[in-house]
């Protein structure tokens, strides 16, 4: 009976070693993207860069691989995306938020983001800032509104914007980014993108 109880001990602290070793890899914090709410620290950070409006704001905790952030701004045209401007920001830590101002579209956008008690301002203009929206369209916006992973090199739309002349479209979806040929010709449509890179290095904006 010793023996038996002796073998049931064991298995009992084989358990609880297997469940507190289970337990430890699920508390480990998973590289992801998510929508924040704006706060007050965003709020001071927007008025140092001279904002006053709330942004949309996102928050993302990524692992040590996860070395700087490239964002890009499209326009279509045509059923294709076009880059209109492109810019990297190496990360100093591994959380951090990004605001997002759209700059009386579709002039352009401006995106603060803050990591690691470090912020830093990108102006992401397009290609024709005169632009005006025309009588009686249709504006349509979406965003990232759910925590999603990251992965590597993964290009992740969080945020798509169209102007369209017919009522009926008066709707976007953010899967849209991956089918451009949903939308129509005579749409106006933007978007902007994140990638998250493990280099370093800066990526050009296409000639």
């Amino acid at each position: 009976m010793k023996h038996i109880n002796k073998i049931l001990c064991l298995a009992a602290l084989f358990l609880g070693i297997v469940t507190g070793c289970s337990q430890k890899a699920a508390s480990q914090p998973q590289s992801s993207l998510k929508p924040a709410v704006c706060n007050q620290e965003d709020i001071a950070i927007a008025k140092q860069f001279g904002y006053t409006a709330d942004p949309q704001i996102f928050q993302f905790a990524a692992d040590a691989s996860i070395q700087s952030l490239h964002y890009t701004v499209y326009k279509l045209n045509q059923g294709q995306w076009e880059v209109q401007w492109a810019s990297d920001q190496t990360l100093s830590g591994a959380r951090g938020r990004i605001a997002v101002y759209s700059d009386t579209l579709p002039s352009g956008y401006t995106l603060i983001m803050q990591c690691d008690n470090i912020c830093v301002k990108d102006e992401l203009r397009v290609d024709n800032p005169d632009f005006t929206l025309p009588e009686e369209s249709v504006f349509s916006h979406t965003s990232l509104n759910k925590e999603i992973p990251l992965e590597s090199a993964q290009e992740i739309p969080v945020l798509l914007q169209q102007i369209s002349a017919d009522k009926q479209h008066n709707s976007v979806e953010l899967d849209q980014f991956f089918n451009p040929d949903t939308f129509s010709d005579q749409d106006e449509v933007w978007a902007l993108t994140l990638i998250f890179q493990t280099s370093k290095s800066s990526r050009q904006l296409p000639a």
